[in-house]
């Protein structure tokens, strides 16, 4: 049975933005666990850390489907925590980005934590974080107003309430953004696609200077911040 497990973060894309923690457990864990969406699909996050692991570590894939079935999903997401429990000695579960945020070992976290499996979990840099720092604006300041929003649901009333948005899925994002109409010239968008990758992709302006089809893809994120 394994002794410990640590839930990394390992960032949005470049290894460089890997902490020194992470480097140190992933070097050091007995095994390490990567996500996977699909079989025969290559892993994000493994991509991230593949140069900083060790040669002969034991490495094994998790899968993470994509689906809105809960029922097929929680299967899963059981069969996963499964696999990392059965591992001995200490093991490394990684995700993009941070552990806490929309991330896929937050799923196996909820049946560790019920196991009384003795669990870490090492930020990583989120990727609206990184975006914000690829774009070179601030995301708040002073008493401003953040919100994140998954999937931009109810788009237009948090635009109303809150200084900054970030929508982390943006595929239909564009239908919801030209639906301002007269206010879509208040706002200054910013889009990236896999932030800090070798194919990272970003636009920033108001919302008609900005041609959204590069940034439907799933690994791609908004920040909408009202012009003042």
């Amino acid at each position: 049975m394994v002794d410990k497990i640590y839930g990394i973060g390992v960032g949005p894309g470049d290894t460089d933005l890997l902490t020194l923690k992470a480097v140190n457990v992933i070097q050091n864990a007995d095994t390490i666990f990567v996500p996977i969406s699909k079989e025969g699909k290559a892993s994000v996050a493994y991509d991230i850390i593949k140069t900083i692991i060790p040669e002969n570590k034991k490495v094994v894939e998790l899968l993470f489907p994509m689906s809105k079935d809960v029922e097929f999903l929680q299967k899963h997401w059981n069969n996963a925590a499964e696999k990392v429990m059965k591992e001995n000695g200490t093991v490394a579960v990684v995700t993009i980005g941070d552990a806490t945020l929309y991330s896929t070992f937050s799923y196996v976290w909820h049946i560790f934590t019920e196991n009384k499996i003795d669990v870490e979990i090492i930020n990583g840099i989120s990727s609206p974080f990184a975006a914000a720092g690829v774009l070179n604006i601030p995301l708040v300041e002073g008493d401003e107003k953040l919100a994140i929003l998954p999937q931009g649901k109810d788009l237009e009333r948090y635009l109303e309430e809150f200084d900054t948005l970030i929508v982390m899925k943006t595929n239909d994002l564009e239908e919801k953004l030209k639906n301002l109409k007269d206010k879509k010239d208040n706002y200054l968008v910013g889009v990236v696609n896999r932030v800090t990758s070798n194919t990272q992709k970003t636009a920033l302006g108001k919302i008609d200077e900005i041609d959204f089809e590069p940034f439907k893809d799933y690994l791609s994120l908004a920040i909408i911040k009202k012009l003042k």
